[in-house]
């Protein structure tokens, strides 16, 4: 007897299989991350054809043959498409769902990060929040989920308060003063390290109340991009759109 599995997913990853076909990633709450495929996903009138699309977030009800799993239904639960209407929010949303492919692991619990991606997309949709900001909030949440929490109250090395000369080490994520700093450091400005901090310790719901200039945010998610590569070596290619 083949087995149903009934779970809330966002597609995260859509490739196309065969000439109707395509294979599925999807990120769950309860099962981890799930590769699925959708049959007659490309046919011009498939009644599914919504759940084949990236940034898709319904309920799906998949069929287990063997160790192969296939959609048989998908409800809509939030429709997140509006995202390709915006270049900025949709290079932002593509790096959400690139970043959380590349952490998770079939099968492994990612209930984390399944709500991390969830409450970001909604704060990229629906809110007024720089996009940019919304991706820093979200990297900052991933550090913090994986055991690699960014501290940013004192240097790390020698426990003195920062002034104007901060520097982070890329390797480590570790921000330190200029007497501590070593080849693998990065300077930051203060003004973009306290945004940092704010966005850090401020909820998705809240962000839209920090001012930021944009380009701290670029500065910023070229320090997070960079500890990114150096902790995970991976290199997230929707990034370089941004």
């Amino acid at each position: 007897m083949n087995q149903e599995i009934i779970t809330k997913a966002i597609v995260i990853k859509s490739v196309n299989y065969k000439d109707n076909d395509k294979i599925l990633t999807l990120l769950t709450p309860e099962h981890g991350k799930i590769s699925a495929s959708l049959r007659g996903a490309n046919k011009p009138q498939a009644k599914l054809k919504f759940a084949g699309q990236l940034f898709c977030f319904a309920e799906f009800c998949l069929v287990q043959y063997g160790n192969n799993k296939t959609v048989k239904t998908a409800t809509e639960i939030e429709s997140f498409f509006d995202v390709a209407k915006d270049f900025e929010k949709l290079s932002i949303g593509s790096s959400l769902l690139e970043i959380s492919d590349k952490i998770t692991k079939e099968g492994e619990n990612c209930y984390l990060v399944f709500l991390n991606t969830l409450k970001a997309l909604q704060t990229l949709v629906f809110s007024s929040t720089s996009p940019k900001m919304v991706l820093t909030k979200y990297m900052l949440e991933v550090f913090r989920i994986c055991g690699y929490e960014l501290i940013m109250d004192r240097c790390k090395s020698c426990g003195a308060k920062f002034n104007n000369n901060i520097f982070m080490n890329i390797e480590t994520g570790a921000f330190v003063c200029k007497l501590c700093k070593t080849d693998e450091c990065m300077a930051v400005s203060l003004g973009a390290f306290n945004i940092m901090k704010l966005v850090s310790n401020t909820d998705y719901l809240n962000l839209s109340s920090i001012k930021a200039h944009s380009h701290h945010l670029d500065e910023i998610l070229v320090l997070l991009n960079a500890n990114f590569t150096g902790k995970f070596d991976i290199i997230i290619k929707s990034l370089k759109n941004i």
